[in-house]
């Protein structure tokens, strides 16, 4: 009983740092899906503008994290067909572990960047 007792609290320990390890992944693939689809549409559209702006704090929301926290850049505003346009969202993640806030601080940053091909014509 002794040796369950010692046991029982890294056990504890080690069980609630794998669910916080698997919430950090989930929000690294939120993320990653998240600046795809606004790439895509950035693609389309030819450059950053409202629409793909939307779409990605909808991506973010939808994967339940909150658009207020995360910082986003779409390069360039306005781009001819062919050239390349950056989507890049970074996101602090909180942790909620006390005992990894010691350690990691009270938040991970989070990084997605898409490179994509402007596929824009002309402008109407």
């Amino acid at each position: 009983l002794v040796e369950f007792a010692l046991v029982a609290n890294i056990l504890l320990f080690l069980c609630f740092a794998m669910i916080e390890l698997g919430l950090v992944i989930n929000a690294q693939l939120v993320l990653s899906s998240a600046a795809r689809e606004g790439a895509r549409r950035a693609a389309v559209d030819g450059g950053a503008t409202l629409p793909a702006f939307q779409r990605i704090l909808d991506q973010l929301a939808m994967g339940n994290l909150d658009p207020q926290r995360a910082d986003l850049s779409i390069i360039p505003r306005h781009a001819a067909y062919g050239s390349p346009i950056a989507v890049t969202l970074d996101y602090e993640y909180p942790i909620f572990l006390p005992i990894l806030q010691d350690v990691f601080g009270p938040t991970i940053g989070l990084r997605a960047q898409v490179i994509t091909r402007s596929e824009r014509l002309h402008d109407p």
